[in-house]
């Protein structure tokens, strides 16, 4: 009998447990974007907190460069031109975020991956412009360095992680 009691409580206590977290859940998905170093203000945020996601969408993009969308694999719009491979990436971005009902604002996370750290300005003017358009904050954001990407010409490709309802 003893057993059937601690067990019936352990049930029970699981049980409120559950119907307390439920109780916290909100409707409303809020999203949190904190800087804590001066020197990120205005660049990307440092952490975006997500809250009362209970029926919110994880949207994960591939990375996407300006590989041409109605083109053969590897042909790449704006060779040799950072600004223009980017405009045309963003433009991907923002189309199937829509194609997936989001938008710029559901954005939490980037990672931006480039072949050269000269393309550092032409990408932060860039990825400003796009979110000074959308009225989207800047989302967090890793940009790395490296020797190639999947295409020779490719000169950037942007990940991105969002969340919507």
């Amino acid at each position: 009998m003893r057993a059937y009691k601690k067990c019936m409580l352990g049930i029970f206590a699981v049980g409120a447990m559950a119907a307390a977290t439920v109780g916290y859940a909100r409707d409303e998905l809020v999203k949190q974007h904190y800087n804590y170093s001066e020197w990120t203000k205005g660049r990307f945020a440092e952490a975006v907190v997500v809250e009362g996601a209970k029926d919110a969408r994880l949207i994960f993009l591939s990375g996407i460069g300006a590989e041409e969308a109605e083109g053969k694999p590897g042909e790449i719009r704006a060779p040799n031109d950072i600004a223009g491979q980017c405009a045309y990436a963003f433009e991907k971005i923002d189309l199937a975020l829509k194609r997936n009902e989001a938008n710029a604002d559901d954005i939490v996370k980037m990672t931006v991956y480039l072949t050269s750290a000269d393309f550092i300005p032409a990408f932060s003017e860039c990825r400003d412009a796009y979110f000074e358009k959308t009225g989207a904050r800047l989302p967090a954001e890793t940009l790395l360095i490296i020797s190639r990407l999947a295409w020779p010409d490719m000169l950037l490709e942007v990940d991105i992680n969002a969340v919507a309802r």
